[in-house]
């Protein structure tokens, strides 16, 4: 996310800087964009790094996230260093008068009352993940009105695409078929979701920060589709021309949610425009994959 996101803005002639401590993400992601941006290689959990880099800054863009919480860690101290990081940089970007645009997740919702879901939509996280990214919505809120923080909440459904350190169901599938080997499908099958293309969260983020009045507003961000699991499976193995089979496991327990998510709200605020396809992402990361056979472990013939 944070790669492609860097890209846009160099492209866009904005001024760029950079934290991560690398603990997920890969400074060979910056490649070819390294010398037009200055990297700060360390944790928002520093304060004074976190000072220094925010100086003087017209916005700020929180996309950091532990991947052992998205792992489902108990660790307290990642928990406590997650909430640290993000309140220093809330605490710098009001010092700056910065816009401060927090990337949340559609997984603050939980189970789904209704769908599609929209921003209305009740907020019970089922998970800590989700439960994390409220929290970071109600500091943004509670500064907001306590210390006039200018904030934007995008919630995003589930990402997909290049150099993504997390394995997502698409990308899992797209390596298994390529390497011939079965999809495996938990659960009825029946179990859909919406998945967002890294371009289109780029796209969201960009006019986020051009769309000052945006701020205060919480905005979905999602493709225009969504697809059952199984009705992935099968995508995937007519997109790669696979002979993989298909196997419904429906004896292992599965998330049987169906986290349709309604975006209407973010493309009339953001004029979005259409939406990447899922058949369109789906070949866009199948080439991805075939031209970088080794980014993840065990690789894709090439």
């Amino acid at each position: 996310m944070g790669s492609h996101l860097c890209e846009a803005l160099v492209e866009s002639g904005a001024g760029v800087r950079v934290m991560d401590n690398f603990s997920s993400g890969r400074v060979s992601n910056l490649a070819g964009i390294e010398d037009r941006l200055e990297l700060f290689d360390g944790s928002v959990e520093d304060a004074s790094m976190v000072k220094n880099a925010c100086r003087g800054v017209d916005a700020v863009v929180h996309a950091a996230f532990p991947m052992s919480m998205r792992e489902r860690s108990m660790e307290t101290s990642v928990v406590v260093d997650y909430l640290a990081g993000l309140f220093n940089l809330l605490k710098e970007a009001i010092a700056n008068h910065a816009l401060f645009v927090f990337i949340s997740s559609i997984a603050v919702y939980g189970d789904q009352k209704y769908v599609p879901v929209d921003e209305n939509h009740p907020l019970e996280p089922v998970m800590l993940h989700g439960a994390m990214k409220l929290s970071g919505e109600f500091l943004c809120r509670a500064l907001a009105n306590s210390h006039g923080l200018k904030a934007i909440i995008l919630r995003v459904a589930d990402i997909y695409g290049p150099r993504n350190t997390r394995i997502s169901v698409p990308v899992r599938f797209l390596i298994n078929a390529l390497q011939g080997v079965p999809l495996r499908v938990f659960g009825s099958g029946r179990q859909a979701r919406t998945y967002t293309y890294v371009d289109d969260f780029v796209r969201a983020v960009l006019s986020a920060l051009q769309t000052p009045s945006a701020a205060g507003m919480v905005l979905n961000i999602a493709g225009d589709q969504a697809i059952s699991l199984y009705d992935l499976a099968l995508l995937v193995k007519e997109v790669t021309g696979s002979d993989s089979q298909v196997i419904l496991e429906e004896n292992v327990a599965a998330d049987d949610r169906r986290l349709v998510i309604d975006g209407t709200l973010a493309k009339n605020v953001l004029k979005l425009g259409r939406s990447v396809t899922i058949r369109e992402g789906l070949i866009k990361m199948r080439d991805w994959l075939l031209q970088n056979p080794d980014f993840y472990f065990g690789g894709v013939p090439s």
